[in-house]
């Protein structure tokens, strides 16, 4: 049986914008289903999960962006 070799993440800048890039994609993940989900739990599904990961992408983005040198 072959196994599936997922690309790995680089060092550096290129490697932070790449963890960034995927923290906001997987909060956007996580909060676009509950646009169309109409119940309370889907606000504390967008709210907690969803607006964490967003966040923490744009935060490891800017310190990434900023930090670059280093």
């Amino acid at each position: 049986m072959s196994r599936v070799r997922l690309p790995a993440l680089r060092k550096g800048l290129a490697g932070r914008l790449q963890v960034s890039g995927l923290l906001t994609a997987s909060g956007l993940g996580v909060a676009l289903p509950t646009l169309f989900w109409n119940h309370p739990v889907s606000f504390f599904l967008f709210a907690v999960p969803g607006a964490a990961l967003v966040s923490a992408g744009m935060l490891l983005y800017l310190w990434s962006v900023a930090t670059r040198g280093e």
